[in-house]
């Protein structure tokens, strides 16, 4: 097989361009049709960058030392390109065989993207920033160790002012990033500085939740009460009191319902965050709010509209927007059914159901898979936040109905 022709170009990627206004400088390497985007750790001013020339112009105070580096990176690259088998070989030879903790990240993070998994890209790319916030732009695996993990957990406590429970995240996501590297062969096992350093535990989190008596009380509210027919408020009720009988159910997964999603007295989904099958068995309550939205032309509740889903990324942030429109609506109809307002949210649909299911003497197993839970210990976590009583029979039970009809769990 004959040695790809590889290119390479330092280029903008205003993308990354920062609050300050400055963008980064990377060195772009192209090799049968795949690229691949290495920082060179240089930010400037784009009106200091001349594109054409691939180098900064000569108006930045330092251009020469800057474009000095820029020449010195570009030659080196060239000089690996003329034996790589790929756009990644070059990358990899630059950052010094197994590569750099940086450069790494942005791999890992590149390949959540190319993935879809849009959330979890972004969520890493914050991680990343705050990394480089706390301890420089370009890391080598050895510059990483016990004592700047607790710089950087300080770091997150007291300068990005994030609380416990971010804190344990974003150094899970840091972790989870040095156990991949490891599996790919980037990292020695004995390299992993989390071998001598214990992460801060997760906080007990009080999960706000409605009793059965809270959630009747919102589904009987009516104009003599202020609620205004065909109102958002309206709609927010009916979402959330749908959710909440259609045994705690996300709102994403609420939001993407169709019309044919109900079967009889079930509703047939596939979970949104999991991709798992569901149908589960609606009680009344959830039967009289889906007949009243059955004539929805698309989706069963008007959350989204006709071409939502052309791409993954733009269906989430659709989601996402129309969540926090009626998490807003759920406080003033929270208002006018008496309850308080504070914390209420959709997703409190799901932690009032997994309550009640348990406080009537729920089966765990049957709760797990009513949740869509990939195992038992996950619901155990979620019910946790709650008391601490024993938990134990769920399903049609719960709404006082038996159902006829079996199906797979």
């Amino acid at each position: 097989m004959s040695t790809p022709r590889i290119t390479t170009k330092l280029v903008l990627r205003t993308s990354k361009t920062r609050a300050d206004g400055k963008v980064p400088v990377y060195l772009r390497i192209t090799a049968n049709r795949k690229t691949r985007m290495r920082s060179t750790g240089i930010y400037v001013e784009p009106k200091h960058w001349n594109g054409r020339r691939g180098e900064v112009r000569a108006s930045h105070d330092i251009s020469d030392a800057l474009n000095a580096k820029l020449r010195d990176l570009l030659l080196e690259a060239q000089q690996h390109a003329l034996d790589a088998s790929s756009a990644e070989a070059v990358v990899s030879e630059l950052d010094g065989g197994a590569g750099s903790l940086t450069g790494y990240f942005e791999r890992f993070i590149a390949s959540l993207e190319e993935k879809g998994a849009h959330w979890e890209w972004k969520k890493y790319r914050t991680t990343l920033a705050k990394l480089q916030g706390c301890l420089g732009k370009e890391l080598s695996w050895d510059a990483v160790g016990r004592e700047q993990l607790v710089r950087f957990e300080c770091y997150l406590r007291s300068v990005r002012k994030n609380s416990p429970n971010t804190v344990h995240k974003e150094l899970t996501r840091l972790r989870r990033v040095y156990k991949q590297a490891i599996r790919d062969g980037a990292l020695k096992p004995a390299q992993d500085p989390f071998l001598v350093y214990e992460k801060p535990k997760r906080q007990r989190i009080e999960r706000r939740k409605l009793t059965l008596e809270e959630v009747e009380r919102l589904a009987a509210l009516g104009k003599e009460d202020g609620l205004q027919p065909g109102s958002v408020n309206v709609l927010a009720r009916d979402v959330f009191v749908f959710a909440f009988y259609a045994v705690g159910m996300r709102f994403g997964d609420v939001a993407l319902l169709k019309g044919d999603s109900i079967k009889g007295d079930r509703v047939e989904y596939r979970m949104m965050k999991t991709g798992t099958p569901m149908s589960v068995p609606l009680s009344e309550p959830a039967l009289r709010i889906a007949d009243v939205y059955a004539d929805a032309d698309t989706y069963l509740f008007p959350l989204l509209k006709k071409g939502d889903e052309r791409d993954s990324v733009h269906l989430r942030r659709r989601i996402a927007s129309r969540n926090a429109q009626i998490n807003a609506a759920l406080k003033r109809v929270a208002r006018l059914a008496g309850l308080e307002p504070e914390g209420l949210s959709m997703h409190v649909a799901r932690h009032s159901f997994a309550d009640y299911a348990r406080r009537q003497g729920g089966n765990l197993y049957a709760i797990s898979k009513s949740l869509g839970h990939s195992n038992l210990q996950t619901t155990e976590t979620y019910l946790k936040s709650f008391d601490r009583d024993a938990v134990d029979g769920l399903a049609d039970q719960l709404w006082g109905k038996k159902s006829t009809q079996k199906h797979d769990g």
